[in-house]
């Protein structure tokens, strides 16, 4: 079998094309920003991209013109302030115009799930009374309905799967083979990264599938459904990722005002994403003592047993 681990460049050149619809995995934490500076140095184009909590990993696609749609429930820099990039787009079409689909965290979660289990939609009684019921963009009817249910008449909303060409994650940890474990604050990411039909998994560490194998039940995609694996530590900067690094509010706080205007975006562009070969190099600019400050003190859960009830099996095969 040919080997899943490849290098970010390698990953993306290979399995992100122009014109693709992408998924961004990450809820807060696990944000792919190793990948999508990737993305941007590949000047890739015509994506339409998804996320949940669109924070500053689509402003700095916007701005770096990789994007003509977008799918997401908001787009800001968690300090909270505004994406400058994303302000310029839509108040002066910089750097050209991009269509935008609303959803609530709710909603966007049930169309992954739909998604993801290739269902034709999800009834629900969310969004009902609310004004996403009245508006859509570019998705138009295909986005929701209002019906009747077959069963007692009420209005239930129905909302439509959102399928994926490519989908991006940063993880804890994953085994060669693909099968990836995440855990801490999960939103979406797990009916997300399982609507694509291509999967990259960055992760902090390749292990052992040994390691996989004694803690299932953190696994959120198997390695048939994984095309490519990529060691990155701290790829989810300046978001966190549970037990590795905390969240870089310094970095948000810089970023809000290197970017607030046109020429500090493509000053911050130049220094930071195509000044820097790969991630190595960002983390080399980040320093060693920010990168330490990042590092959480221990705090373990309760280890399970799951139990080995194989033997009994083992002795009928045999």
């Amino acid at each position: 079998m040919k080997s899943k681990i490849m290098t970010m460049r390698e990953a993306i050149r290979a399995f992100v094309n122009d014109g693709d619809v992408v998924y961004l995995g990450g809820f807060l934490q696990h944000e792919p920003y190793a990948a999508v500076h990737e993305i941007i140095r590949q000047e890739k184009r015509r994506l339409t991209v998804t996320k949940s909590a669109g924070m500053i990993a689509l402003d700095q696609m916007i701005g770096a013109g990789c994007i003509d749609k977008v799918i997401s429930t908001y787009i800001w820099n968690p300090l909270p302030k505004p994406a400058h990039a994303l302000r310029r787009c839509v108040e002066k079409e910089i750097p050209h115009k991009i269509q935008m689909e609303d959803y609530s965290f709710l909603s966007l979660t049930l169309a992954y799930f739909a998604g993801a289990l290739d269902l034709p939609f999800v009834a629900t009684k969310t969004l009902l009374g609310s004004d996403f019921t009245k508006h859509s963009s570019f998705l138009g009817e295909n986005k929701l309905k209002i019906v009747e249910s077959p069963f007692n008449g009420e209005k239930v909303c129905l909302i439509a799967p959102l399928k994926h060409d490519v989908g991006i994650i940063q993880v804890q940890r994953v085994d060669k083979e693909g099968n990836a474990q995440a855990w801490g604050l999960m939103g979406d990411s797990k009916y997300g990264i399982n609507s694509c039909s291509k999967v990259i998994i960055c992760a902090e560490e390749i292990v052992d599938t040994e390691v996989i194998i004694k803690d299932p039940s953190r696994t959120i995609i198997p390695g048939f459904k994984v095309n490519a694996v990529v060691e990155e530590p701290f790829g989810a900067h300046p978001s966190y990722v549970s037990g590795y690094y905390d969240m870089d509010w310094r970095y948000f706080s810089f970023y809000d005002k290197a970017t607030e205007t046109l020429d500090g975006f493509e000053d911050y562009l130049k220094e930071w994403v195509h000044g820097v070969k790969d991630r190595s190099e960002y983390m080399k600019k980040i320093g060693k003592k920010t990168l330490e400050d990042l590092k959480p003190g221990p705090w373990s859960g309760s280890p399970v047993d799951y139990g080995y009830c194989g033997r009994f099996q083992e002795d009928y095969v045999s």
